[in-house]
């Protein structure tokens, strides 16, 4: 039994249309695969998905999300944006957004920034990671799939983690437990204005607002073939890397900054 993340104590806290609908989980192997089940199904724009445990839980580049029960927060929304297919990406970006501004609301005082594309920074340490992955019909995405891993209260981490990983408990103020649900409705909220805003008046407005708050502007990183300085994003959303050989456009890569 899960005790925090029940519909009583969810449902008042709700502040949008995402997270009307929700299915609760103790434990499954990954909130993306069931979101896209229930898309499939015809579950509604906003519907989450919302587990304590994964056991197959996936991050970016078929990484691993480690997913432990009792701690914190992993869900996929069902979202069905008026978009094309192309702009999958932008949605990344987008909720994005809204979780570093939700994060940011819960931890005032901090330096909360998205590193490009999908991870979240609490002064250079990844509190939350997103996932998207949609479904086309035609020339417009029939759903996207929005899964969000973000560490609430973890306080300890795998050997290959350490000093790179954190989580909203480790960074506030006396470092005391933080409620799930609380976090889980600002999230919801703050993701559904930025897809809902992306939809309504397209790129240039996640973008605007997304470049302020990148981390590693103007630092030399590595990404999967090459190395530069990375110099913020295109009016799509692509990052922009100055090489020795020019400045490259990467639209979908994983970027660190170089060691020294």
């Amino acid at each position: 039994m899960i005790d925090d993340l029940q519909p009583e104590g969810l449902d008042p806290l709700i502040r949008g249309d995402w997270g009307r609908s929700m299915t609760i989980k103790e434990s499954t192997a990954s909130t993306m695969d069931d979101a896209h089940s229930a898309a499939s199904g015809a579950a509604a724009d906003g519907h989450v998905v919302l587990a304590d445990e994964q056991t197959r839980g996936r991050g970016a580049h078929g990484r691993h999300w480690v997913s432990p029960p009792g701690s914190d927060l992993y869900f996929s929304v069902v979202a069905r944006p008026k978009l094309e297919p192309a702009s999958t990406a932008l949605v990344t970006l987008a909720a994005g957004l809204g979780v570093r501004d939700a994060t940011a609301s819960l931890l005032p005082g901090r330096v909360v920034q998205v590193k490009w594309p999908n991870d979240i920074w609490v002064d250079r340490r990844k509190c939350a990671g997103i996932l998207v992955e949609s479904r086309t019909l035609g020339s417009r995405i029939e759903s996207a799939i929005i899964g969000v891993g973000l560490n609430v209260n973890r306080m300890h981490w795998p050997e290959e983690l350490e000093g790179m990983a954190t989580s909203l408990r480790a960074e506030g103020p006396g470092q005391e437990t933080i409620d799930r649900p609380k976090v889980l409705a600002a999230v919801l909220f703050h993701m559904e204005q930025w897809v809902s805003r992306l939809a309504a008046n397209g790129a240039s407005v996640v973008v605007n607002a997304l470049r302020p708050n990148l981390a590693l502007r103007g630092e030399r990183i590595r990404f999967e073939d090459g190395r530069g300085v990375f110099e913020g994003i295109d009016q799509n959303g692509a990052a922009l890397v100055r090489t020795e050989s020019g400045l490259r456009t990467l639209h979908a890569a994983h970027i660190e900054p170089l060691e020294s």
